[in-house]
């Protein structure tokens, strides 16, 4: 059976509300439970309902919301994505009927409008339809220019199969950063991606769009992120970006890929220190979700907020960044990863400025299990909560709990640090246990020695995260503030 959990995480709260509007209109009887089911499921209660029915009659009831939500969200994404696609095609099939009954120039108008919109969103099969139509009826007119079409046709397959082509070099690529050992793949970018393209014979020119320089970007982001090695990418597409904004690519159907390349951006150079850069891409980013009536504001507005905070707090505006977290949460309607994306960050910022029972309480907010956060936030957002865990207790002099928690983080993902030997959060939380189980040797140079061996400081090539738990034993060691120490830091990267 598909999972039910699966289905509810593409809903937003207006998704949520809305679906059980829909499950009500459609409940002939009282008694039916699928509502009850829903908000069990979105209470991460799922299974009280066993306790009142059987397990057959709960598992066809399961069987029967999980069908409903497969209708519901189906037609809800439709209604969303094929609005304009629907129109093109209407007006395909009324042309049509005008050409076939010798109404040619209404029905060339028509074909000629819904090419102009075919264009914008650079469907290439339906523009196929489109020429195929006009070609179809040319010999009815004198005034149909059969060469122009013919070229239009001819220059639309060709980027219909470089797209094609485009999809499976990405693939490709995509595989090799996901399967091979990172440390024998080349950190540029730029001699794979010339090759695929000579490889798939694809012309340059087809590949400049938005689509395919945010793919780049995810390529590059994907590689510094399981390498740690942020500094030493090769950014060759970013200079192409300028190329194309504000030109005919730079349109209504591009405006996703067109945002998340921003953001990959602004991400990775938050990630190099280059924090003016970063905001740089962040200020560009926000004009785009703020385009086309802010059709894209609500899928980028936390993502946007959670660099947006990260930039103000290691610039020294830490009150700044609570305020802009605060607000995102006041004023949007933010999807559970979403928001424990934000939290996290709020905590960091909170644990920075000493504010420990601060941390506590939104920790305590934090109530999925393990597994759950793995498969909805990724290995670095559950690896950082978890050391942020670890750092929370020490400091409040938890002591035998800090240490429990190390114990269970080395159960639970040994198998992980084995493979991912560029990842500091397991050499980092045996230094803090070093601590517990021997707090004298803190201020010795012994175990400064023995830090500098075990997470050795990379100057301007250290990652952002890893530095903030390198500051957190610099201030333990040195008897400094965790914020102080931070920032002190991040003037000699």
């Amino acid at each position: 059976m598909i999972p039910v959990i699966d289905l509810i995480s593409l809903q937003g709260e207006k998704e949520k509300a809305a679906f059980i509007q829909f499950l009500e209109s459609r409940n002939k009887r009282k008694d039916t439970r699928n509502v009850s089911l829903y908000k069990d499921f979105l209470n991460g209660n799922e299974k009280r309902l066993l306790n009142e029915i059987s397990a057959n009659s709960y598992n066809a009831l399961k069987k029967r919301l999980c069908d409903q939500l497969i209708d519901f969200s189906a037609a809800s994404i439709l209604s969303k994505e094929l609005s304009a696609e629907s129109k093109v095609i209407k007006l395909i099939a009324l042309s049509r009927n005008l050409l076939t009954s010798g109404k040619l120039h209404t029905g060339y108008m028509l074909l000629k409008r819904a090419e102009k919109i075919a264009v914008e969103l650079e469907h290439h099969s339906i523009l196929n339809e489109i020429y195929h139509s006009m070609i179809e009826h040319a010999h009815k007119s004198t005034n149909v220019d059969l060469e122009t079409l013919f070229k239009k046709l001819e220059q639309n397959n060709e980027q219909f199969i470089a797209q094609e082509r485009l999809s499976v070099l990405y693939a490709s690529m995509l595989h090799q950063f996901n399967t091979e050992n990172l440390s024998a793949v080349s950190v540029s970018l730029h001699n794979i991606y010339d090759e695929g393209l000579k490889t798939f014979g694809i012309k340059p020119e087809m590949a400049l769009n938005f689509k395919s320089l945010n793919q780049l970007c995810i390529l590059s982001d994907l590689y510094a992120a399981q390498t740690k090695n942020y500094k030493g990418l090769d950014l060759f597409f970013e200079e192409l970006v300028p190329t194309i904004q504000g030109g005919v690519k730079d349109n209504k159907k591009a405006l996703g890929h067109h945002i998340e390349l921003l953001y990959g951006l602004a991400n990775i150079y938050f990630r190099r220190n280059n924090l003016e850069q970063s905001k740089y891409y962040l200020d560009q980013m926000y004009i785009q979700m703020k385009r086309y009536d802010s059709r894209c504001y609500g899928d980028w507005i936390a993502p946007y907020t959670n660099v947006l905070a990260l930039i103000y707090n290691f610039t020294g505006s830490w009150e700044k960044a609570l305020n802009v977290l605060s607000d995102c949460f006041d004023t949007n309607q933010l999807s559970q990863s979403e928001t424990l994306l934000l939290k996290l960050n709020l905590c960091v910022i909170h644990f920075q400025q000493g504010n420990l029972e601060e941390v506590k309480t939104i920790m305590r907010s934090f109530k999925k299990t393990d597994a759950w956060f793995l498969k909805e936030m990724g290995n670095e957002w559950l690896f950082n909560y978890k050391a942020m865990e670890v750092l929370l207790h020490f400091d409040l002099e938890n002591d035998q709990l800090a240490e429990s928690l190390i114990e269970s983080f080395k159960r639970k993902y040994a198998i992980h640090f084995k493979k991912d030997k560029d990842n500091a959060i397991w050499p980092f939380l045996l230094l803090v246990k070093s601590i517990l189980l021997n707090p004298e040797q803190l201020n010795s140079e012994k175990f400064e020695k023995k830090v500098e061996a075990t997470i050795p400081w990379k100057g301007e090539s250290e990652d952002f995260f890893n530095l903030c738990f390198y500051a957190w034993l610099k201030a333990k060691m040195n008897g400094r503030p965790v914020y102080e120490t931070t920032m002190s830091l991040l003037k000699t990267t």
